[in-house]
């Protein structure tokens, strides 16, 4: 029945909120502008060459699936993401070792639908500008995160825009315009989704209910003609509701939100800084009824984390050659857990079926605060070399750990190539609301840590048609245990499932080659190749397994021919080797009346691959000119030949006698699924 739910999830992104115009909420995603840089290198005043670029246009036109930021940037190298989650993992990183940060404030798991991973990110794709996408070796100024860095700027309106949607799935609207004689701007995005709708017209589930919403507003004034000043808020909501007889029931609530101000300009000739405000609220809220597996079941899981924040940045352009950068932050927090979990098992004990009974029960309200400050260098130390050397201090409380991050990014230009070098140290502190309570977790951990070594080459091999190859290495230390559903990661309820597992790595490295060549500058032509060869295992146990996402070889590809102004086909593929599995190992326990029982454990750890993924969309776009401005019209396939992709295995288990069979069968992601808008933008 969840897969049933993920697939109506799909359905409903597909019909009718898939990706929304420039200031548009449905239709093809259109950003005005979105430069996605798989690495930066902290240069920001020489002259390069994006190592990944993403269009508006391309963007718009591209095949793709749901109205989410994160989902559009997945095809880029080194990224992994299933089909159902908007989440993705950076260079075998998972998604919480991501830094995501809108407009200067960080945001804390950002996506609708937690209890299915996360299929939507909370962030209205309409509102975007522009963002930036660090997958290794970033600068002094990022920290507390062992990945990649997700920087996203909204869009400042020059003129008054509007635009409206409605859906299958979804309704929402969209507006910006400007006052005070266009030195202020605002912006305003509301959106509500229903993805259970599509269930219920599929006929695939009458027991799931589903809803999500987010408000985002900005406000910004031009103090002068080189100052700004704003004031942000962003909302996000989502309600879930599961009932299906002889299984637990679910209700489930979740709520963000963010409260910011920000600072941008420019002090004299010479300084420019930053300084951002921000109060931050997060709800977690889970309520689970019934029987689980014939046992009764009662689950209460309650969080929050409640934070103030504040950050301000400076560079000091002593010179053409000579650049000082650094900043500080603090961050105070507060957070609450009320979690209670009452479930029964079958076990074996002393050759006797018994039935246990497990209880967890928490009430926990840690706090604690984080204190940062960085500093770097950037000079011209030959004619054809620029260094930035860099450090970065932490202190996070309750743990009280101390550290300092050391940091160097190098710039090599060899006639028409650039050659780009960075080695640095990473720290990420456990967050205050990342506590494992359902696994017994009480305390705090120390930060994890991180040594990052990037190699990379950037060459426009001809006019508009770029190449870039990158070799990286991130080697992590002093890693927490974590507790992980090794054969499915999608229940409901994963705290009590049997699959349930603590590791407990003693150390972690993820390598890599990653190529791409785009023809950026073309009109009627553009086309995008890529390929990574890569690997991402941990110690465990004195030997090295896989990472869930570890993938050996991807590689991906579009192309967009534009037949006129009217009317454009795209096509996209993806391919990357089978991702490690766990397998279920099914025995018969004796017991001591000398009957047996049926008993499962879990495998080694992520000793199976599943078969390789692969899958080929289409989008066709049609545009009409409209005595009020423009309606678009789309027709996209995803999965266009079908392939029945494995997201992990189903077991169906007999038993004849003394033998087991295990009949494998693939847990698929999604399938074929044709999808068809229109957007109107005025």
């Amino acid at each position: 029945m969840i897969r049933f739910f993920l697939w109506g999830c799909a359905l409903g992104l597909v019909f009718g909120g898939s990706v929304r115009g420039q200031g548009v909420l449905a239709g093809p995603l259109k950003l005005a502008e979105v430069v996605v840089s798989p690495s930066r290198f902290g240069v920001a005043d020489m002259p390069m060459t994006a190592a990944a670029s993403l269009t508006a246009a391309q963007l718009e036109v591209l095949p793709q699936v749901g109205d989410d930021l994160f989902r559009s940037i997945a095809r880029l190298p080194g990224l992994a993401a299933d089909d159902v989650s908007a989440q993705f993992w950076v260079r075998g990183a998972p998604p919480s070792e991501l830094l995501v940060r809108l407009d200067g404030v960080d945001l804390i798991e950002p996506f609708h639908l937690k209890d299915v991973d996360g299929a939507l990110s909370i962030v209205d794709p309409a509102t975007i500008r522009r963002l930036d996408l660090s997958t290794g070796g970033f600068t002094a100024e990022y920290g507390d995160r062992l990945g990649g860095v997700l920087t996203m700027e909204t869009k400042s309106a020059s003129a008054p825009i509007s635009a409206v949607s409605l859906s299958l799935t979804g309704l929402g609207a969209v507006s910006q315009g400007v006052f005070a004689g266009n030195r202020g701007r605002w912006l305003a995005s509301a959106r509500r989704g229903y993805p259970d709708v599509a269930l219920k017209l599929a006929d695939r589930d009458d027991q799931i209910t589903s809803r999500y919403y987010d408000v985002t507003a900005k406000v910004e004034y031009a103090v002068t003609a080189s100052q700004t000043v704003s004031l942000h808020a962003l909302h996000a909501g989502d309600t879930f509701r599961y009932d299906r007889v002889n299984s637990p029931s679910l209700v489930s609530g979740y709520d963000s939100d963010y409260v910011w101000g920000r600072w941008q300009g420019r002090v004299g000739e010479h300084l420019k800084g930053e300084a951002v405000v921000a109060w931050t609220r997060l709800t977690w809220n889970r309520q689970g009824t019934g029987r689980l597996d014939g046992f009764p079941f009662t689950l209460r899981d309650g969080r929050q984390l409640e934070q103030g924040s504040a950050r301000q940045d400076w560079q000091w352009e002593w010179s053409d050659l000579l650049v000082f950068r650094g900043g500080m932050g603090a961050q105070r927090g507060e957070s609450s857990y009320d979690y209670a979990l009452t479930h029964q098992r079958t076990a074996v004990i002393a050759g006797t079926q018994a039935v246990v009974t497990d209880r967890v029960n928490a009430a926990l309200a840690p706090s604690g605060d984080a204190l940062h400050a960085y500093a770097s260098a950037k000079f011209r130390l030959l004619p054809s070399l620029v260094l930035e050397p860099g450090v970065r201090f932490e202190r996070t409380t309750p743990t009280g750990a101390r550290r300092g991050d050391p940091r160097v990014h190098a710039a090599l230009s060899l006639g028409r190539a650039t050659l780009r070098a960075a080695w640095g140290q990473y720290s990420q502190a456990q967050g205050l609301h990342e506590l494992n309570i359902a696994d017994g977790e009480r305390s705090f951990r120390d930060p994890e840590r991180a040594e990052h070594r990037v190699l990379g080459v950037e060459y426009p091999v001809s006019t508009g048609v770029a190449l870039r190859i990158e070799a990286y290495e991130r080697l992590s230390t002093r890693l927490r245990p974590r507790w992980e559903n090794l054969d499915n990661g999608y229940d409901l309820f994963p705290e009590a499932q049997p699959d349930r597992a603590m590791l407990t790595p003693q150390a972690g490295r993820a390598r890599g080659l990653e190529m791409l060549m785009s023809s950026r500058g073309a009109v009627t032509f553009p086309w995008h190749l890529s390929y990574v060869l890569s690997q991402a295992e941990e110690r465990l146990g004195g030997r090295w397994i896989p990472r869930a996402r570890d993938q050996r070889h991807a590689f991906y590809a579009d192309a967009t021919y534009v037949f006129n102004p009217r009317w454009q086909v795209s096509s996209a593929w993806h391919f990357h080797s089978g991702w490690p599995a766990t397998d279920v190992v099914f025995t018969l326990a004796p017991l001591a009346n000398g009957r047996r029982l049926l008993v499962s454990a879990n495998g080694p750890a992520y000793g199976l691959r599943l078969p390789a993924y692969h899958r080929l969309d289409f989008r066709v776009t049609r545009r009409f000119k409209l005595p009020r401005g423009e309606l678009r019209a789309y027709l996209d396939v995803f999965n266009a030949y079908d392939r029945t992709n494995a997201l992990g295995y189903e077991h169906r288990v007999t038993v004849v006698g003394t033998q087991v069979t295990d009949e494998k069968k693939v847990r698929e992601q999604l399938p074929l699924l044709p999808s068809a808008g229109l957007t109107w933008e005025f």
